[in-house]
């Protein structure tokens, strides 16, 4: 019942479908940034009244803006961040997930803290993860700055080497050109825009 069929490949389970979840609420604050790559905005938005973030590897032609769909890369690192402190929160897990971003909800722990508190209802984000498979395998970074939640990070899966000066250059993908004309065009209107271009690409645009 459960086995599906793809271009004569099959993926069959035996044991039915199987996931695995957790929810985490951050107390106390407003805007939470990171698993990319998704074009939408810096801020994670309220996916309340939509589809989750997808995390899986996707080349997507003409992707669409504002929107949580999968793109390029995966990453489920996310960072939780008020005047106070910030948090991470690393997922460990490498199969398709979602991420669902509840914001200015009132969980459990802000309905207590509003009973013996003051009353007035604090800031919260609540997230919920969700993987295809996989094991239960989360770490909480503390922070308490963004520098320290960074530092953390690396040292659970290694800090990024610096690149080669020439990769930090504005890139043009040599893709989706309509026509010769198109590439000259584009070639043309680096110099117009007085946007450094290498030398030998630009001869051999030319020809």
């Amino acid at each position: 019942m459960w086995e599906e069929s793809f271009s004569g490949t099959s993926d069959s389970k035996p044991k039915g479908p199987s996931a695995i979840a957790m929810d985490f609420s951050f107390v106390n604050t407003e805007n939470v940034y990171g698993i990319p790559e998704h074009a939408d905005r810096f801020s994670l938005a309220d996916t309340s009244s939509g589809d989750p973030y997808r995390l899986y590897n996707l080349d997507v032609f003409e992707y669409e803006v504002w929107n949580p769909m999968a793109l390029y890369a995966s990453i489920p690192f996310m960072i939780a961040h008020n005047k106070v402190r910030t948090t991470g929160l690393f997922w460990l897990n490498a199969a398709e997930t979602w991420v669902d971003v509840k914001k200015d909800s009132s969980g459990v722990l802000s309905s207590i803290s509003n009973f013996v508190g003051s009353g007035q209802a604090e800031p919260q984000v609540e997230t919920h993860w969700i993987s295809e498979s996989g094991t239960m395998d989360v770490f909480i970074l503390l922070g308490p700055k963004p520098k320290d939640v960074s530092r953390q990070y690396g040292v659970l899966t290694g800090n990024t080497p610096l690149p080669p000066q020439f990769s930090l250059a504005y890139h043009q993908c040599r893709w989706n050109y309509n026509d010769q004309e198109d590439v000259k065009t584009v070639a043309n209107n680096f110099d117009n825009y007085d946007i450094p271009m290498v030398k030998h690409q630009k001869l051999f645009l030319k020809k």
